[in-house]
């Protein structure tokens, strides 16, 4: 049986503290035999003191050297998909290889995260379909060739190139919506 962790946070007057805590707690979690902890991105409500779990998860790579590090999820409308593909790639290379991106379009009932990252969630979906698009792209070592779809960009091949093979581990949040269902089906690959 394994182990698993999940970070939150109450308080912000006690952030500073929380953070410096969380990262000591994930390493108590691997010295006892945890096998993963999994690190939320949630904005303005405190319930995730670090909010950019990406950079959160770079300083739990540095200080562990077996835990995994997954994402409970990457709301990938709020991050620009060839920045976040090379961000993933670093953050594979730091842990040699020892991340779970789990990866959402967020919620209309979290509408306050895209009101504050400047967008709406009308688009959500098709926002995360094209990251998870251009990611697969990016990390199978090919350039995205159009200027198609929201962000409507050209990206060469960019790196630096993952350490795990054959992918990394991502899988779509899932939802009680058939087609939301579907897309977290579809999207899935280890």
């Amino acid at each position: 049986m394994r182990f698993g962790w999940l970070t939150l946070s109450p308080s912000p007057e006690e952030d500073a503290a929380r953070i410096d805590q969380q990262i000591e707690q994930v390493c108590l979690a691997e010295q006892l035999g945890f096998g993963d902890v999994w690190l939320t991105e949630h904005y303005f409500t405190g319930e995730s003191v670090y909010n950019d779990a990406l950079l959160f998860a770079s300083a739990i790579a540095m200080r562990t050297e077996r835990i995994q590090i997954g994402f409970a999820v990457v709301q990938l409308p709020f991050h620009h998909p060839v920045r976040l593909a090379v961000q993933l790639a670093l953050l594979d290379n730091l842990s040699k290889g020892r991340i779970d991106v789990g990866v959402g379009k967020g919620t209309i009932y979290n509408e306050y995260e895209f009101v504050g990252h400047g967008l709406r969630s009308n688009d959500s979906r098709e926002r995360m379909e094209e990251a998870i698009d251009v990611i697969g792209r990016l990390w199978g070592g090919g350039p995205v060739p159009t200027a198609a779809g929201i962000s409507g960009f050209r990206c060469p091949n960019c790196g630096p190139a993952r350490c795990s093979a054959p992918t990394c581990h991502y899988c779509a949040a899932r939802s009680r919506r058939p087609r939301s269902a579907n897309a977290a089906g579809s999207a899935c690959r280890s």
